[in-house]
């Protein structure tokens, strides 16, 4: 009998032939994938064994009054901020046994092979839960907040970590009738190096919030706030408006893509999918879904992010 489509519900539009066999860059382009990496949300660092170090610079003194000779007031230090990736993996142990009636029909034994079509469908199905954890923990990542995952330290930490203080907005985003009046409470905490940098500062929030605010400028009869000569992006006081899906609702993270970093592991040593039918092996009717890769975050610079919560 020939082999069927398998698709199941939430499964990436991928295509690709695995079939048990390893697939090195697979996990790679899973990682960056990811919304936030994928719409250059971030600034990305790809091949990353272990560590990169992040270059910071600060000057003093740079300008002073005009005189003949050479005045060295000036002085600039140049710090090294560390991004390290942590490594991960899916160990994902199923009984093919479940599924008899999905692949050959009643002929199913356990001597079957897992049809090529079935393990692309089952890869793929793990492939969307994974990516939508790394996007979770890129932002969320050891925050604190009630279900936050626990991979790796997301951007919010970080930020905490390297001396950042989570504000509290008066007007929350999550309500309809006070969102826009949130999103002006941020704006009025930006730093001031961002402040008018309409074109690289990005407003990130969790797309619930930017439904909040479509449906609060469609009451005032504003109609949707986006501009096809921009690309379709949505603006709140000239800033652009990102959705981050990673974000808790309620967040909103003020910064510039250069200042937010996500590392990704090298793919040619660090990382690898594979499905492998496990009855040829040890004899047992298991087949198993193994995952491996490494990713990490950086917020070198604190000063240059806001992060506000209601």
């Amino acid at each position: 009998m020939a082999n069927k489509l398998r698709k199941f519900a939430d499964s990436p539009a991928v295509t690709s032939s695995y079939a048990g066999e390893l697939a090195l860059p697979y996990v790679h382009a899973l990682v960056l994938s990811a919304p936030t990496i994928a719409n250059n949300n971030v600034s990305i660092i790809q091949n990353v064994r272990f560590k990169a170090q992040l270059p910071v610079m600060t000057t003093t003194g740079l300008i002073s009054s005009g005189a003949c000779d050479f005045d060295g007031t000036a002085e600039s230090q140049l710090i090294d901020m560390p991004l390290e990736v942590t490594d991960l993996m899916v160990n994902l142990e199923l009984c093919k046994k479940q599924f008899r009636t999905w692949w050959q029909g009643d002929d199913y034994t356990i001597n079957n092979g897992v049809p090529d079509d079935y393990a692309d469908a089952l890869l793929l199905f793990v492939a969307g839960q994974v990516q939508a954890e790394m996007e979770k923990n890129i932002w969320n990542g050891n925050s604190g907040e009630v279900g936050a995952p626990t991979q790796f330290n997301g951007l919010v930490k970080q930020w905490d970590d390297n001396g950042g203080t989570i504000g509290t907005l008066a007007s929350s985003i999550n309500a309809v009738g006070t969102v826009i009046a949130g999103l002006g409470e941020a704006i009025a905490e930006m730093p001031s190096a961002l402040v008018g940098d309409y074109e690289n500062c990005n407003l990130y929030v969790n797309p619930a919030t930017i439904d909040l605010y479509n449906l609060a400028i469609g009451q005032l009869g504003g109609g949707y706030n986006m501009s096809t000569a921009d690309g379709g992006i949505q603006r709140f006081g000239g800033y652009k408006l990102i959705s981050a899906p990673g974000l808790p609702a309620g967040f909103i993270v003020t910064a510039r893509p250069s200042d937010l970093f996500v590392g990704v592991g090298s793919a040619d040593s660090l990382e690898l999918a594979q499905a492998i039918d496990m009855t040829p092996l040890d004899g047992s009717d298991n087949y198993r879904i193994t995952m491996r890769f490494a990713v990490g975050t950086q917020v070198p610079v604190f000063g240059n992010v806001s992060i506000q919560k209601s």
